[in-house]
């Protein structure tokens, strides 16, 4: 799960300056509703029960390996840091993107990075 430092080191801010802590707090907050919210999907409670499976029975003992979580809308390690990046991502267009209208500057949507992370993480629906 991302903190504030994740965010000001992903934005290139000072780690020791406070000025803007309220609004990146709630970008986060924001960006994190909203993955949640867009993909249907969501980061491991602690203890959250998990599949293994034995990597090769011939070794003694067999070495479990990570399959998955039992439920399938929890995301797998490689999930979570494409998620971060989702939030990473928007956040930072948020953060260079105030506005909803900007007078006289190129407009500029989120980019598609974000989106491609989202088709690749989001749950499939019927």
């Amino acid at each position: 799960m991302l903190t504030l430092a994740d965010v000001k080191t992903h934005l290139k801010l000072d780690p020791t300056a406070t000025d803007e802590d309220a609004l990146l707090t709630g970008y986060l907050a924001a960006a994190l509703g909203m993955f949640r919210t867009e993909s249907k999907r969501r980061w491991p409670d602690v203890g959250e029960p998990a599949l293994a499976k034995a990597s090769d029975p011939a070794i003694n003992p067999p070495t479990l390996v990570f399959l998955r979580y039992a439920d399938y809308t929890v995301l797998s390690p490689d999930e979570q840091a494409m998620a971060d990046q989702y939030i990473l991502l928007t956040l930072g267009h948020w953060y260079e993107n105030r506005g909803s209208v900007a007078v006289g500057l190129n407009v500029t949507e989120v980019p598609q990075t974000v989106k491609m992370l989202m088709n690749l993480l989001r749950e499939p629906t019927l």
